[in-house]
């Protein structure tokens, strides 16, 4: 089941059990980070980014073959952050596709708190601390999915 995100009507949530995963190009699995003090940790692409340039994110990115979802992203937060995550302290939040990509990339979205301290740096883009979701929500080039993965984490008050 798809369904349109009626607040980003560039969005649309889609049911990960009631599709195929074959329906979807790309498999994406991407995360809201909560530091270890409590900061809500982005990352801003450089300007020389292609079709992201200068956009804020969240942390995450392709799903490799071979890989479940939830590999992928651990991978790719040690990868991006050095951070080391255990399965168990990720909540799934939801997964959404985009008009920018005509729908065909599938994005798995995470929230994980950072309680143990284990982020070492930003490795790819350069990192943003935020006290609050409308502080991160303020940014100019703010991705729809990372803005819609911040209000679904405040809704569900982890953030």
């Amino acid at each position: 089941m798809v369904e349109l995100i009626e607040s980003f009507p560039s969005l649309k949530l889609v049911d990960t059990k009631q599709i195929r995963e074959s329906q979807y190009i790309h498999h994406l699995s991407d995360c809201v980070i909560l530091t270890k003090d409590g900061k809500i940790l982005m990352q801003q692409r450089p300007e020389n980014w292609g079709k992201s340039a200068g956009n804020l994110n969240i942390f995450g990115g392709h799903v490799e073959d071979g890989e479940t979802v939830v590999q992928g992203l651990i991978r790719e937060l040690h990868e991006e952050l050095g951070a080391v995550v255990r399965q168990d302290d990720l909540v799934f939040i939801g997964a959404i596709s985009e008009d920018w990509t005509n729908h065909t990339e599938l994005v798995h979205v995470y929230f994980w708190h950072d309680t143990h301290g284990t982020i070492t740096g930003c490795y790819e883009a350069e990192a943003r601390e935020y006290n609050t979701v409308e502080e991160a929500l303020a940014h100019p080039k703010i991705m729809d999915y990372a803005a819609w993965a911040l209000e679904e984490c405040r809704a569900l008050k982890y953030i």
